[in-house]
């Protein structure tokens, strides 16, 4: 006996006998015949009626269908938080000048003590100056200067945030000291 030589027989048999059975596994299968579709009845209380029939007839419990009706919710699509539309201003040349630009566009460059008011000299991107006190109106927020000392002009702007409050902010500019910017 010699198992030996039977071994690589065996093998190719077996592979070969897999192949034939993965061969014939892949033959068309017959289309499923086409549903057969009933004319609707246009009563929504004739249909309920005739599935429950068919479902008593055939024994099987049918589950309870779901409808949705949207009447008096919000729409899911919709965003949550409404944005208002902030209205660009065509008028810029009608505003005074330390309101057309923003806080961070203006320079604090230098305080006049005077001996009833103190000034604040103030320089704007283009280089102009000006010269503000407490209570003059300034930056594109409506701020207002509200003190000024030796080394910073401060000033309140008032705003709503995303949510729609009031949020009051103070902000400060620093005195530029030298001639770099």
């Amino acid at each position: 006996m010699t198992p030996t030589i039977f071994h690589p027989f065996r093998i190719g048999l077996a592979v070969a006998v897999l192949v034939a059975l993965m061969a014939g596994g892949c033959g068309k299968e017959e289309p499923a015949p086409a549903p057969v579709v009933k004319k609707a009845v246009p009563k929504e209380d004739a249909k309920a009626a005739e599935a429950a029939q068919s479902a008593a007839a055939a024994g099987v419990k049918t589950p309870p269908v779901a409808l949705y009706n949207p009447a008096g919710k919000r729409d899911p699509f919709l965003p949550f938080l409404k944005m208002e539309k902030r209205e660009i201003r065509a008028d810029l040349a009608a505003l005074p000048p330390l309101m057309r630009y923003d806080l961070g566009e203006l320079r604090f460059v230098g305080v006049i003590w005077g001996a009833d008011v103190t000034r604040a000299l103030l320089e704007d991107s283009e280089g102009k100056g000006y010269t503000v006190t407490i209570g003059t109106k300034i930056g594109r927020g409506g701020g207002v200067v509200t003190r000024i000392t030796d080394g910073e002009l401060f000033v309140r702007e008032e705003f709503r945030d995303y949510a729609g409050t009031m949020v009051k902010r103070e902000s400060s500019l620093k005195l530029q000291t030298g001639g770099g910017k």
